[in-house]
């Protein structure tokens, strides 16, 4: 089972055609102007955006069901050899789905960068955005602007993961341990467990699971109050 589990390759819990749980947002590549004014390249021509299917899961059983779980399903198309790097969408926050490249981030006021939580695309690597010193240049100032984002690693297979998603999103809390992993280089298959460290000690969890890397897919999950 865990075998089966970790199989990049296999079909996803978080489909678009799955209407099982609340679908609020399909995104099939939009126009050059972006999504809701995110966009991967404001100057010149844009590259292809990701599609990405927003859905809400919320436990059935009331005992679990003061939790719910934000999921999104992010995937690239295959950008041609060469494609600059800094016009990928790649930079993600968790606040509204909103996935943006280097280049786009760079051409905004610093407060749009301050609001982002984390790299997905580029080098294949994980990296909270207020490391990011190389690439973002709002960050290297940010100080306490700009939340703290840690990953783990884990070998959960992905019916475990659809279990914490769909029936217990408190465990995304659980099953966290604080081991100060360096920023993870990640490969098809890879699920990892990340940790938001939000002001007034209000954390938040949440997975990320490699669905595959060509073409690119990647899920987030994110476990938030059922208000």
């Amino acid at each position: 089972m865990l075998l089966i589990g970790l199989c990049g390759c296999e079909e996803s819990f978080i489909e678009r055609k799955d209407l099982t749980a609340r679908t609020e947002g399909v995104v099939p590549n939009p126009h050059s102007n972006g999504i809701e004014g995110y966009t991967a390249n404001p100057g010149g021509q844009s590259l292809p955006y990701p599609t990405i299917t927003k859905k809400t899961f919320i436990p059935e059983y009331s005992l679990w069901a003061h939790t719910k779980c934000l999921t999104w399903r992010i995937e690239w198309p295959n950008y041609p050899a060469g494609t600059d790097p800094n016009k990928i969408p790649t930079v993600f926050t968790l606040s509204n789905g909103a996935l943006n490249s280097f280049d786009y981030l760079n051409s905004q006021p610093a407060s749009t960068t301050y609001k982002t939580n984390f790299n997905l695309y580029n080098n294949a690597q994980l990296e909270m955005s207020n490391t990011l010193w190389d690439e973002l240049i709002h960050t290297f100032e940010a100080g306490n602007q700009m939340e703290t984002t840690w990953f783990n690693k884990v070998d959960y297979s992905v019916k475990t993961i659809e279990h914490m998603v769909k029936e217990r999103p408190g465990l995304f809390e659980t099953y966290w341990v604080d081991n100060n992993q360096q920023p993870p280089v990640y490969q098809q298959g890879d699920v990892f467990l990340f940790r938001q460290i939000k002001p007034m000690n209000q954390n938040r969890y949440g997975g990320i699971r490699i669905v595959s890397m060509t073409p690119r897919i990647i899920e987030v999950y994110l476990a938030v109050p059922n208000d």
